[in-house]
């Protein structure tokens, strides 16, 4: 009886003790985070190291940084990706007739997470743009044909269709916008490619070409998540396809479009703007057309002029709409070391935590004249670089900056309320949850040095010595 006594009173007493621990002082350790790194000397690349174990309670040592993870979620995020213009459909056509065992590699670099980065996000121009062979196209060349009886699509059938194909089988998770850089000429004031604006008698016929467009896809089992009226309507270059769309326009020709839609159950959104952040006010106006407004999901923005803060200006004006980011491209040389800070700043991060749910640059493949091109800019770089002779291609930053987030993005992915203590102003983190349950944290060092950095999630913390460039965490479920 004494015997039984004392072994009561020993388990009443260890019930004591560990009842004066909390989950966060007391936790048995064991979960294991993956971790990855791309470094800005590219001597590691979308490199995965080894796994970490968490361990309980707080960081110990006071670290340089430390990311705290909070239960918080924001906006949705639908992922990362880039435009499949005809440039880069003519050269991975081009790839897989000389190399069909490289297209295929590159498209699983491209779209397959388990395989390479995982994008998940596909524009497509609506007709020819910039980076197109000439002659010049839309849809309907034939003027004044406004039931569009002479549809052609044998440009796109060549090119891009086929491709767009490839990558759906690889990813079928993959959300595609459709962006127009100019009507058919014969709707527009200046019946010529690169300027004017759309007629007026014309809004209604340029919405059923538009709505006819997105039905054509549907027919071939190709759903469009989302469409833009028109690409960057404050530029009128003359020197490619492009039209000049005011934002009242714009507003009137929702009213046209978005009833189209809806009465024939489209429910591809409408993204409004598609332009720089220097110019917040064209969203906005357009969003204070109340019977616009009810058929627009967002706004979409470009990076060439402004600050990515103009994002957050629109979504507070209007925080029932979405913030989108659909387009910015590399110039010159790759340059991992000066362009993955910008980038990362400003786009993989700066602009989801300024509310957009998608970052897209623009050329997915180039060759290395950065071609084909038939508009002004002759030094814009792809995604991937095609290399003479099309037997071998180059992974640029975009790539590999992107692959750090999109890589470990799985449907449906929130943005999550995270903080960052000390980084010496020279590193920044984003994190968000998906849909399985994993969180991923994204941390970004741009310091001169390696950084000794915690994670810390619901009372439990990993830490790494993070190398200079980008590193993401991925946590399992709970």
């Amino acid at each position: 009886m004494e015997r039984k006594s004392m072994m009561v009173m020993m388990v009443l007493m260890m019930t004591v003790i560990l009842s004066s621990y909390s989950p966060s002082s007391f936790f048995v350790s064991g979960s294991s985070v993956s971790v990855w790194e791309t470094l800005l000397d590219e001597s590691s690349l979308l490199k995965q190291l080894p796994s970490l174990n968490t361990q309980g309670g707080a960081p110990p040592n006071n670290p340089p940084a430390t990311v705290t993870i909070n239960t918080k979620q924001y906006q949705e995020i639908y992922g990362f990706g880039g435009t499949l213009t005809e440039s880069s459909a003519i050269n991975l056509i081009k790839i897989k007739n000389i190399n069909a065992g490289l297209y295929h590699e590159v498209l699983n670099q491209l779209f397959n997470s388990s395989y390479g980065a995982g994008f998940t996000m596909v524009r497509i121009p609506v007709g020819s743009s910039d980076f197109s062979i000439t002659p010049w196209f839309t849809y309907d060349n034939v003027t004044y044909d406004e039931l569009f009886k002479d549809w052609a699509w044998q440009r796109d059938a060549q090119y891009i269709l086929p491709v767009l194909k490839d990558i759906l089988s690889v990813n079928r998770d993959i959300k595609i916008v459709l962006s127009p850089w100019s009507p058919p000429i014969w709707m527009k004031t200046s019946n010529d490619w690169g300027s004017g604006t759309l007629r007026s008698d014309m809004f209604d016929d340029y919405a059923y070409y538009l709505q006819i467009t997105i039905q054509k896809y549907n027919g071939l089992g190709i759903d469009i998540y989302a469409i833009t009226p028109q690409n960057e309507p404050l530029n009128e270059p003359a020197g490619y396809p492009a039209m000049r769309f005011s934002a009242q326009d714009e507003a009137s020709f929702v009213k046209s479009l978005g009833p189209k839609l809806k009465s024939n159950n489209i429910a591809t959104k409408i993204i409004v703007f598609d332009h720089n952040w220097q110019w917040p006010e064209y969203p906005t106006t357009v969003l204070s057309d109340a019977t616009a407004s009810s058929f627009i999901a967002g706004s979409a923005f470009h990076c060439y002029g402004g600050q990515v803060q103009a994002q957050s200006q629109v979504y507070n004006a209007y925080p029932d709409k979405e913030i989108w980011f659909t387009e910015c491209s590399g110039t010159g040389p790759s340059n991992f070391n000066g362009n993955i800070p910008w980038n990362t700043n400003n786009l993989y991060i700066g602009s989801i935590n300024n509310w957009s749910r998608t970052v897209l640059h623009w050329n997915f493949v180039l060759d290395w004249n950065n071609g084909p091109y038939s508009g002004t800019c002759t030094n814009c770089r792809g995604i991937v670089t095609v290399q003479n002779g099309y037997n071998s291609v180059s992974y640029n930053e975009e790539f590999y900056g992107m692959a750090m987030f999109s890589k470990f993005l799985k449907y449906p992915a929130h943005r999550l309320d995270c903080s960052l203590q000390g980084g010496w102003g020279c590193m920044s983190t984003l994190c968000f949850s998906n849909g399985d349950g994993s969180t991923v944290v994204v941390v970004a060092n741009f310091c001169q040095t390696p950084q000794v950095t915690a994670v810390q999630k619901n009372g439990q913390y990993v830490s790494l010595n993070v190398g200079v460039g980008l590193t993401s965490f991925v946590w399992p479920s709970a």
